[in-house]
């Protein structure tokens, strides 16, 4: 037999070696049922043997080898042919015993096992036609008996016909349920090979994502640090700076986005818990978009924030996202009027509402609002740019967070956006902020030389004491003989990674043993960060680094330096 075969017959052995406990009680029934037929001693004798059998068959195929491949597969069928010769037996005695009356019950006896054999044997046809021979056979036996007991052809004839076409009807309805099984596997197969075609496609779209976007948060950190740059320097080419650090922001703001919904599709976006200034993020969020709205001569207000806690608990990273993404598209939208956040909260359930003066939206704009890449009007992304990604980013957002993003408008009188969401209070804590500290002595390693010069544009304000070095293995020389506060560390190097420098850095004594390590990554998923971790890196930051969010990570891991000794050694 071939593979398909033996697997056939080992899942149809198995199912009978399940299903010992109803093929005996059966058993038991029907010899109590056949006793005034058969008689008492024939039936005890058939309940016996058949028992007997069965506790055979249960031993010689009761092996963990036996339920995976039986490769005696020559045993297992003679003990189905046997099983099925006893089985029968019963009909043949009964007959015998009773004669018409007996003919009758055994009939409808080989009758009832016949359709038994159908059933539990649909996996393998040699299983099938081991079990179905006898039954056949004592079906023409019954014939012939029949013959004999009316001493006329005729009704041996008859039963015999019928005895045929039972077995025939039998083994065509043995066919279409072994079909329907076989059709049901390869479709299973096909699925599962769909779903791995879909999950390979997956993997090279995330890695591909992940490639695209680690070559693209270097340049644009690079344009981010220069813009600013020039803007400190004021003058003629202030304007010019602003320019191009707006450009580089809607470039970050879009590779985030695209980012954001590759992590939502692949079900790997995740929010944390932290303790935050509530009260503060709102004013900032709104002073932010103040000049942007003052451009198209827009009053940007705010309402509610006077009663807001300081601090509450969630992730104020993504709240952040969300408003501004309302924020932004209620301007963006409004030609004339005004757009105001309204904050209104009990406890912890606080609602953020975002309402604007603009055109509004018909209902079949509003059916299609917050799905991915899709716009109000066809004219939209013309107009205005975007990619339709950020209310369907901002509203699975709110869900992650365990709140909801809702929108209502009417053609011609402007919209509301609202964000539900619960932030419970949590205990006052205030952000440590790079400008109290005193000098900073700071070792940036990054293979990329834009990358090395972003950063020393970033930290130039705070009079930080910089060192560069290019690669992991000059970074470690260097850490190995001068101290530093904090180590900048960019986890992806070639030859040695960010994390390798940072086990090696963390293994042996040294200056830098215990200094913390911040690792700047293009790459945001939880597995990342939980790999730095675990190389005992201290804090991280995204690509392309935000000034704000570089100096705020280092602030915070000189507030908590001192317990770093702890947590550097793995």
């Amino acid at each position: 037999m071939n593979t398909a075969s033996d697997l056939g017959l080992a899942k149809t052995m198995l199912a009978r070696r399940n299903g010992l406990r109803t093929r005996m009680m059966f058993a038991a029934i029907y010899a109590v049922a056949f006793a005034p037929v058969a008689g008492w001693g024939p039936s005890a004798l058939w309940i016996s043997t058949y028992s007997l059998l069965q506790a055979c068959e249960y031993y010689l195929f009761a092996s963990e080898r036996a339920r995976a491949r039986p490769v005696r597969g020559n045993l297992a069928l003679a003990m189905l042919a046997l099983n099925s010769v006893v089985y029968g037996s019963l009909a043949v005695m009964a007959i015998l015993s009773k004669g018409s009356w007996g003919l009758t019950c055994g009939g409808l006896f080989l009758a009832g096992a016949v359709l038994n054999t159908v059933v539990t044997n649909q996996r393998s046809q040699a299983a099938y036609v081991a079990s179905m021979t006898p039954f056949g056979v004592y079906l023409l036996i019954t014939a012939a008996l029949a013959w004999m007991i009316s001493g006329t052809s005729t009704y041996g004839v008859a039963v015999g016909i019928v005895g045929v076409l039972l077995v025939f009807s039998s083994t065509i309805l043995w066919r279409a349920a072994a079909d329907g099984i076989e059709s049901q596997r390869r479709a299973r197969e096909e699925a599962e090979r769909g779903r791995s075609a879909a999950e390979a496609a997956g993997d090279a779209k995330s890695a591909f994502i992940a490639m695209v976007s680690h070559e693209l948060r270097t340049p644009i950190s690079a344009i981010l640090a220069g813009a600013e740059a020039i803007e400190r320097r004021g003058g003629k080419d202030a304007s010019d700076g602003a320019l191009i650090a707006e450009s580089g922001r809607m470039m970050r703001t879009l590779l985030n986005d695209l980012l954001d919904l590759s992590k939502m599709e692949a079900g790997r976006m995740s929010v944390e818990t932290i303790a935050f200034d509530l009260s503060a993020l709102v004013a900032d969020t709104t002073a932010f978009w103040r000049a942007e709205a003052e451009k198209k001569g827009l009053i940007l207000d705010r309402l509610g924030d006077e009663v807001l806690p300081t601090a509450v608990a969630g992730d104020p990273t993504r709240l952040r996202q969300i408003l501004n993404n309302l924020i932004s598209n209620a301007i963006k939208f409004t030609p004339a009027g005004a757009v105001t956040l309204t904050v209104t909260g009990q406890d912890a359930a606080f609602e953020f509402s975002v309402t604007d003066t603009g055109r509004g939206m018909t209902p079949a704009e509003l059916s299609r609002l917050f799905a991915p890449f899709e716009q109000g009007q066809v004219s939209t992304a013309r107009t205005h740019g975007g990619t339709g990604l950020g209310l369907s980013i901002s509203r699975e957002l709110a869900r992650l967070m365990g709140g909801d993003l809702t929108a209502a408008s009417e053609a011609g009188k402007g919209a509301v956006f609202t964000l539900s969401i619960d932030l419970p209070h949590a205990a006052d804590t205030a952000a440590p902020d790079l400008a109290d500290v005193a000098q900073v002595r700071v070792l940036v390693v990054d293979d990329h030389e834009i990358n090395r010069r972003a950063v020393a544009l970033m930290l130039e304000p705070f009079g930080v004491e910089l060192t560069a070095a290019a690669s992991a293995a000059e970074g470690l020389e260097i850490a190995a003989t001068q101290p530093f506060d904090v180590i900048l560390m960019d986890v992806y190097m070639p030859e040695m990674d960010g994390r390798e420098a940072c086990r090696r850095l963390r293994g042996v004594p040294g200056p830098n043993r215990f200094t913390p390590v911040v690792a700047c990554t293009a790459s945001g998923s939880d597995q990342d960060w939980a790999d730095c971790v675990a190389a005992g890196m201290t804090d991280h930051v995204a690509k392309p680094i935000d000034p704000g969010a570089l100096s705020a990570a280092i602030a915070r891991v000189l507030a908590r330096s001192e317990e770093l000794p702890d947590k550097a050694v793995a």
